[in-house]
């Protein structure tokens, strides 16, 4: 079985497509210069011909302390590497000379800011925080890391990367194939779809939990016996919270009157002693019973409720 197959390696060429503005933003800051990052470019490269090459290159290895922890590289060709460093000191980018330690040294600080930008829209992608560990850059030939040895062959993803009225580069992304399967975003869990339900819908669902319509059929036996069995679909509406009030009574007062009240003073709502309280959800009425004590607490036992027609009609319109 090879290492990756196509279509794992088209995932991972969109996957690198997405990052394209994060690594233009995040080079863009460390040159202080815009840069245009294009559409990348993915194919499989035998690691024998990368360990062939011996031309020159700014090597930028770094590796992420989750997912998988395999060291990946960054490239910049020595001609663009010259540009970059003289942008980054401040200059017009016009450097074509040999670059100094110094220069380097910026260099590395600059793709740090890179790899740094690449592991936040990575950590964007899967919900998570990606910390970077071992980041360093040379200019040197190419000196793959071991794990590229314990594999027969690379990704190589190409980033076109232009300097408008300066320079046309690529920026190259070498890693091992178990790496990119790794970033790649978990596809395996079935998709959730989401749907709004309208109020007769909602209304048939709340219907069939309260037992005053038959229930949905359903091919999965109950859990206990005396529950009333889950209609389908009500899984959607589950956790949405709900504000549930007991309402002993309502009364209207003038500005005065409320500014007159004190300690003792007695306020005589609209209710006859004895008459059902009143049980609102979000606003709306459902129910109405009597108020009990348990234990050190106030309750209420529920002794009349709406209709499903009328509780759902008040709950979906809320306050």
């Amino acid at each position: 079985m090879p290492d990756i197959t196509p279509a794992e390696i088209e995932s991972f060429g969109q996957l690198c497509g997405d990052l394209s503005a994060a690594l233009a933003l995040a080079l863009s800051e460390q040159i202080n210069h815009e840069a245009i990052v294009d559409i990348p470019e993915v194919q499989e490269i035998s690691v024998s011909d990368l360990m062939a090459r011996a031309d020159t290159q700014l090597c930028t290895t770094f590796h992420f302390s989750s997912l998988l922890t395999a060291e990946s590289l960054f490239l910049f060709s020595e001609d663009a590497a010259c540009v970059l460093a003289d942008l980054i000191e401040g200059k017009q980018g016009a450097n074509t000379t040999a670059l100094t330690e110094a220069q380097v040294s910026l260099l590395e600080t600059g793709m740090s800011g890179v790899v740094r930008g690449l592991a936040t829209a990575l950590g964007n992608i899967h919900g998570d925080t990606l910390e970077l560990e071992g980041v360093g850059t040379h200019l040197a030939p190419i000196a793959l890391p071991p794990v590229f040895a314990m594999s027969s062959s690379a990704l190589q993803v190409v980033f076109p990367i232009t300097l408008p009225d300066m320079l046309d580069t690529r920026l190259v992304l070498l890693l091992i194939p178990e790496m990119a399967k790794a970033l790649l975003p978990n596809t395996q869990e079935e998709p959730v779809h989401s749907e709004i339900l309208g109020e007769d819908e909602l209304a048939a669902m709340l219907s069939e939990l309260t037992g005053d319509a038959p229930p949905a059929p359903s091919s999965e036996p109950a859990s206990h016996a005396g529950e009333l069995p889950v209609p389908r679909g009500i899984e959607l509406i589950l956790d949405i919270p709900l504000e549930v009030t007991v309402e002993l009574g309502r009364v209207r007062m003038l500005i005065k009157d409320v500014l007159e009240l004190s300690n003792g003073s007695i306020v005589e709502l609209d209710r006859v002693a004895g008459e059902p309280v009143d049980l609102l959800v979000n606003g709306r009425l459902v129910a109405k019973g009597e108020v009990v004590v348990i234990e050190d607490n106030f309750g209420i036992r529920v002794t009349e409720i709406l209709s499903p027609a009328d509780r759902v009609a008040g709950l979906s319109r809320g306050r």
